[in-house]
């Protein structure tokens, strides 16, 4: 049986307005400690090594004890990514929106690839620690005077952040996968275009089969720093479409401002 947790404890635990229960020895421990016990673990053997149990052992505590703290794994994992993440240093990054995003993709692309079991933790939500929270704000200040509605402003931070750790997971998971595959990430591409050649010429694929005769897969092995840059640059392109496209509206001189002038759509 799944027992449900509480989301209002949750949000007192991350926010550290939640007091201890009364089991256990009073004062002896703070849900920092415990919370950074944990990450320590996760730095050294992934979030498969931690456990209340081994937290326990490393505070020198008994197990039960901790549960005054925290009230599962659960909520241990949420915790640890909220403190993991830390607050991002937003004092050099560039003033237009733009450059303002691209910096806060990197800045979060290697906060993830520096602490790569933050993305074995289960998103059982959205943000709601004060880190986590952090980073949506400075995902979103640089949208605020962009003419986007508030609604876009967060699909767009979405959007990104999406992309950001949709490229780190694989990255992270080919380099795992090396020792077992004996391919690199900048490998991949050139032994791809050979496999698949083997398999996509009997004309049940024949767009696929264009692309591996024409060596797509093995044209970039440039690795994950140019492919990141490759994609970042592409979603930002869609991104500033968007923002142009709003602020010409609000201007009265785009496409939408035309047809409402004529009264129709041009097809």
């Amino acid at each position: 049986m799944t027992t449900r947790r509480d989301l209002e404890e949750t949000l007192a635990l991350l926010w550290r307005t939640k007091q201890p229960g009364r089991r256990g020895p009073r004062g002896s421990l703070t849900l920092d400690q415990i919370v950074g016990t944990a990450i320590d673990i996760a730095n050294a053997e992934g979030v498969a090594g931690v456990s209340m149990r081994k937290v326990a052992e490393r505070l020198g505590v008994t197990t039960m004890s901790l549960y005054r703290y925290v009230p599962g794994k659960d909520d241990l994992l949420d915790l640890m990514f909220d403190m993991a993440a830390g607050l991002p240093d937003t004092s050099d990054w560039p003033s237009d929106w733009r450059g303002a995003l691209a910096a806060y993709a990197r800045a979060m692309r290697e906060l993830l690839r520096s602490r790569s079991w933050m993305l074995d933790i289960p998103l059982n939500g959205p943000p709601m620690g004060p880190n986590d929270l952090a980073w949506m704000e400075a995902g979103l200040a640089p949208l605020a005077d962009g003419g986007l509605t508030e609604g876009e402003m967060v699909g767009v931070l979405m959007l990104l952040t999406g992309y950001v750790m949709n490229e780190v997971r694989q990255e992270v998971s080919m380099t795992r996968a090396a020792p077992q595959t004996g391919v690199t990430y900048e490998e991949w591409g050139r032994v791809y275009n050979a496999m698949l050649a083997k398999v996509v010429a009997d004309g049940q694929h024949p767009t696929l089969a264009r692309l591996v005769a024409a060596g797509a897969f093995e044209d970039d092995p440039a690795g994950p720093d140019a492919d990141f840059e490759y994609g970042l640059s592409f979603l930002l392109d869609g991104i500033e479409a968007l923002v142009r496209e709003r602020r010409e509206a609000e201007r009265g001189d785009g496409p939408d401002a035309a047809a409402t002038e004529t009264g129709s759509v041009q097809e």
